[in-house]
This record gives structure tokens, sequence and C-alpha cells, in this order.
């Protein structure tokens, strides 16, 4: 039986999808088909605390349409319905904010969070502390653009996310940096071939997860 593994994208652009979807393809190389399915409801980008909650519901409307899938990535560094799903599915789940800090995390590194939307701070730290992970994270800090200029053009970016790496392990003792939100998919490969320590994205972590959970 074919793998299908869904990316789920909680929010609203269709441009977003498509390019997770085009890196997950890359990422699976072969070994699963990977299908998209776009939020039908809510906001362009998750910026706020009332977007997560709207998010949520417009996760389970997704799944709901795409019941065949051997396991699904919440794409979207809140992990909005993530919970929900675990406990209710027959296929595993995974989130890209949970899989990215795990792997970022690993092995009790030391870690670094390069993210967008200041608004969120509180809520990041709040999953940081709930994955046992607080002792561990060095720095948390927001790229200077917006979720859909990051989307748009990340190879834009490319240069400032180099420095930030450079800059966490230089002066903030960071061992790794995870780029936090589905902007930054595809991303951490380039970032690290070129970084001083290891960086990390959701989504490559989450693909990962999916793939060894389906393996057991």
């Amino acid at each position: 039986m074919t793998t299908r593994l869904l990316i789920a994208n909680p929010n609203t652009s269709t441009d977003i999808t498509d390019k997770m979807v085009k890196a997950a393809r890359r990422l699976v190389d072969g070994r699963a088909e990977v299908m998209g399915a776009t939020a039908a409801f809510g906001a362009p980008a998750l910026e706020s605390a009332q977007d997560l909650r709207t998010a949520k519901d417009a996760v389970l409307d997704m799944l709901w349409g795409n019941r065949t899938c051997s396991g699904v990535l919440i794409a979207a560094f809140g992990d909005p319905g993530l919970t929900l799903l675990r406990s209710s599915s027959r296929f595993p789940v995974e989130g890209l904010g949970e899989a990215g800090l795990l792997a970022a995390g690993a092995d009790g590194r030391r870690f670094a969070i390069l993210t967008l939307g200041p608004a969120m701070r509180a809520s990041i730290l709040a999953k940081v502390e709930g994955l046992g992970l607080d002792g561990q994270l060095s720095a948390l800090d927001f790229l200077d653009c917006s979720v859909l200029d990051l989307a748009r053009d990340p190879l834009a970016h490319r240069d400032d996310i180099l420095r930030y790496t450079e800059a966490a392990a230089r002066q903030g003792g960071a061992e790794a940096v995870l780029l936090a939100g589905a902007p930054f998919s595809g991303l951490a490969g380039d970032i690290a071939a070129h970084a001083p320590i290891p960086v990390f994205d959701g989504l490559s972590a989450g693909i990962n997860r999916l793939l060894a959970a389906l393996q057991q």
C-alpha cells in the first residue's frame, strides 16, 4: 500500500502549502507520496492566539477530507489541534513546532530559536517549557520580516538567517538553531551547509518523525 503523508497547512495561504509540499517531496525522496491541504478558513498567517484557535478547527476540517492518508504533519509552529488529533487518529500525527524543538534539543543540546511574529513569544516559551526544554533554550529571536514576506522569497533573507546562526553560536553559546515556522521549510539544509552549528527546521524534523513511526 502506498504511504501517503499529508502536509496540513493551518493557514489559508496556498503558496505556503505548495512550497512546503515541494520541500517535503525532496525530503522523502520517493519513500512516500506527499499531499497538501490548505485551511479553508482562518488567517493567511498565524500570528496570534486567536489565529491558532481558529486554525485548530481548520485542521480538523482538513483531516475530514483526507482520511486515506498514512500520516499527518500539522504544518505550523503552534501545532494547532495536535493533541486532539493524536488521541483520535489511527495514523501518526506530528506537529511542525514540536518536531523541530525535539530535534534541536536532542541529546541535551542548547539551542536558539529564530522565528516570526513577536506576539507569539509567550506561547512559544510555553511550548518549550511543556516539552521540558526550557533549560536548554539559549535564545528566542524574531526575524525582521512578515510571515508572508518570508514565504514569498525565503532566499532574500538567507544572509540574515546565516548571520543569526553565527551569532547564536558565538555570543549565546547555542549548539543548534531551530528555524521555527512553515515559511522556513526547506531552508535548514542550505543554511546548515554554511553554519558553524547544526540547523533544523520543523518540516524536515516532522517528516523524519513520521517516516520513522510508519516503519515501526
